[in-house]
């Protein structure tokens, strides 16, 4: 992959709690992997207006199916609580207070030699002022990496868009829906692909909440 960089959620501080990165497929839809926490007490399993709880984040990240047939990719995974707030803090460079949950996808095309490739992140907020910062610290971490990235315009019907590009089909987009932050970064050869993987975010936000 020319610009996406997998793993990030396996990466750093949720790599015990999101037990499905690393390969496989889907699980069932009806199936709790990679989830943290659901059921745990309180208000978990409740949200507030704008708010993804964590069983809808799962429910809003695309699926083998929903990308479609040419797609495989790692276990959907969610997590809340601590290691959720510890994680984004560490990719947005921003408090995260009010954290409910952190969910991660990856795919990539089968059998394709050029690495056709996709990663999503949400984070859901109990906010829209914390989810707005989130989207400010991340873009900004973006634009700051070595070697800068372009900014590019990707019109996906998200409230806040930032996205970025290093010109060589590799695309990453930070969008605010709600209190959800969505981060897409998409290694595409497909002309209008980052687009679409982000529209498809976007949509299958809105359907969750």
């Amino acid at each position: 992959m020319k610009y996406l960089v997998r793993g990030t959620v396996c990466a750093v501080a949720l790599v015990a709690a999101l037990t499905g990165c690393g390969g496989g497929g889907d699980a069932d839809a009806g199936a709790a992997v990679g989830i943290a926490g659901i059921g745990s007490g309180g208000e978990k399993g409740k949200k507030t207006s704008g708010t993804l709880s964590v069983p809808q984040v799962r429910s809003a990240l695309p699926t083998n199916e929903t990308l479609g047939g040419v797609w495989v990719g790692d276990d959907l995974a969610v997590v809340d609580g601590e290691p959720a707030r510890q994680h984004c803090a560490e990719e947005t460079g921003t408090p995260c207070d009010g954290m409910v949950a952190v969910g991660h996808k990856e795919a990539a095309v089968r059998g394709n030699a050029d690495s056709d490739a996709v990663e999503f992140t949400l984070f859901s907020f109990d906010s829209q002022q914390a989810a707005s910062a989130a989207v400010k610290g991340l873009a900004a971490k973006i634009r700051n990496r070595e070697p800068a990235p372009e900014p590019t315009q990707v019109a996906a019907g998200a409230d806040e868009t930032e996205a970025f590009t290093n010109g060589n089909h590799g695309t990453r987009v930070v969008m605010r829906v709600g209190n959800v932050v969505a981060y897409v970064q998409a290694s595409l050869y497909a002309d209008d692909g980052a687009r679409q993987m982000a529209l498809l975010q976007v949509d299958l936000i809105k359907k969750a909440a």
